[in-house]
């Protein structure tokens, strides 16, 4: 017993005494795996080198087709109203009813379109003829009908800046459905209250 505690108490003091030596400056020890304690920084969407991978050898890639650009003025062109990066703050309603314009013509299309979008993302709530009766509606108080509030005479601004922005109970819409859909549901929503836009083209 007594040669087992000589022999830890030899092996600490020599441990000790190792750890007091003076190091080389120049030379700090070994270190396992540096690059994942020292990575190299980069700015996000900063060009660094050429990229071998994209053929305009830019680090940043476009969005993936029918995808919600995250990045402002990745799709070339954007007006206010199909901007991803939406500027209009949710308290300013009255300023996107007044300013908003619907950008996407009124076509068959666009028709079946919107009723698809708004079947898939609005009638749970809204209902099928924009009643509010939809099944979540019938529990989720406060669902208004279009015809029967002051949603009715509401331009096509209001609608679009409420599906983005969301108001009262309803929640916003704007990260799940992409800008040219919105306008494309406000086609559809228009018809359900019997509204016609004077600012449509």
């Amino acid at each position: 017993m007594k040669k087992v505690l000589l022999f830890a108490l030899m092996a600490s003091s020599t441990t000790f005494m190792s750890a007091c030596v003076e190091r080389d400056a120049e030379d700090p020890g070994k270190e396992y795996a540096p690059d994942m304690y020292e990575s190299v920084a980069y700015e996000p969407y900063k060009q660094v080198d050429e990229n071998k991978v994209n053929p305009n050898g830019q680090n940043m890639r476009m969005p993936v087709t029918r995808t919600i650009p995250r990045v402002k003025g990745a799709e070339n062109g954007l007006s206010l109203e199909l901007m991803p990066d939406y500027p209009i703050s949710k308290d300013s309603l009255a300023y996107a009813a007044a300013v908003l314009r619907n950008p996407v013509a009124k076509t068959e299309q666009v028709m079946k379109d919107g009723k698809y979008l708004y079947t898939t993302y609005c009638s749970p709530c809204h209902g099928a003829e924009g009643d509010g009766k939809g099944l979540v509606g019938e529990k989720y108080a406060g669902v208004p009908n279009y015809k029967a509030s002051n949603i009715a005479n509401q331009p096509s601004g209001h609608i679009y800046h409420v599906i983005t922005k969301g108001k009262g109970r309803m929640w916003p819409h704007g990260s799940q459905i992409r800008p040219e859909d919105r306008w494309k549901i406000v086609h559809y929503v228009n018809e359900l209250r019997g509204y016609t836009d004077p600012n449509q083209n």
